[in-house]
């Protein structure tokens, strides 16, 4: 999984050195951003953006050790640079480790980082069983992202909507507490949609009341506020 060039410069730490390693990697300029990127590390090495800029380098200069090392680095020094976040995220991905795709994923969206490649990491985190468990862990707890995540379900179709009420549903039978006027206002986009099923579903997994024919009733309630 590449890191995208559109996530990387904006978050990287401040610094010459790293500012003209910046300044060659966007560019595209292989060699002068390896040179650059490791004087910025020799410059600064006890700084985590520094080693997850020369990993990004690395990668995109088709050096996939040299950048894996690199990321390690970077992680020994902290997990707040988002480069590094989103490496060990498809590190992840591609193990088929969900728990530390999870983990870096939260600690992404916990820092209010959302991008392309984001959404598709949390598409295939949400594709497998043990993704979407892992991924409900954090949703216990994950209360600045909750929201957000509750009101994309309104944009998805199909098994993608399935598998993220499957998610939602799965952490709050753990716990997870819910704003059911924003749940409320995802089912109503649902069914402005003409996905009356899924958010019948949606509305049944979050916030549906107990009791025969709670449920229906509920839904039907919902879209008429």
């Amino acid at each position: 999984m590449g890191v995208p060039l559109g996530l990387l410069p904006a978050r990287l730490a401040s610094g010459a050195s790293i500012r003209a390693a910046r300044e060659a990697f966007v560019s595209a300029d292989p060699m002068a951003a390896r040179a650059r990127a490791a004087a910025a590390v020799a410059a600064s090495p006890m700084n985590a953006g520094a080693s997850a800029l020369l990993g990004a380098v690395d990668l995109k200069s088709g050096d996939p050790l040299a950048a894996h090392d690199a990321f390690a680095v970077s992680a020994r020094l902290g997990w707040r640079n988002p480069a590094a976040q989103l490496y060990w995220l498809g590190v992840g991905l591609e193990a088929q480790d969900y728990a530390l795709a999870a983990e870096r994923l939260d600690a992404l969206l916990r820092t209010g980082q959302r991008s392309a490649a984001i959404h598709a990491a949390l598409l295939q985190l949400e594709a497998s069983p043990a993704g979407r468990s892992a991924l409900a862990t954090h949703l216990l707890a994950a209360s600045n992202w909750r929201e957000a995540f509750v009101a994309s379900t309104g944009a998805l179709s199909g098994t993608p909507l399935a598998r993220r009420i499957a998610v939602l549903q799965r952490a709050r039978a753990g716990g997870m507490p819910v704003d059911c006027k924003a749940v409320a206002a995802t089912v109503r986009t649902l069914f402005d949609r003409g996905a009356w099923q899924a958010a019948s579903h949606l509305w049944r997994a979050t916030c549906a009341s107990t009791g025969p024919n709670a449920r229906t009733r509920d839904v039907e309630q919902t879209t008429r506020r």
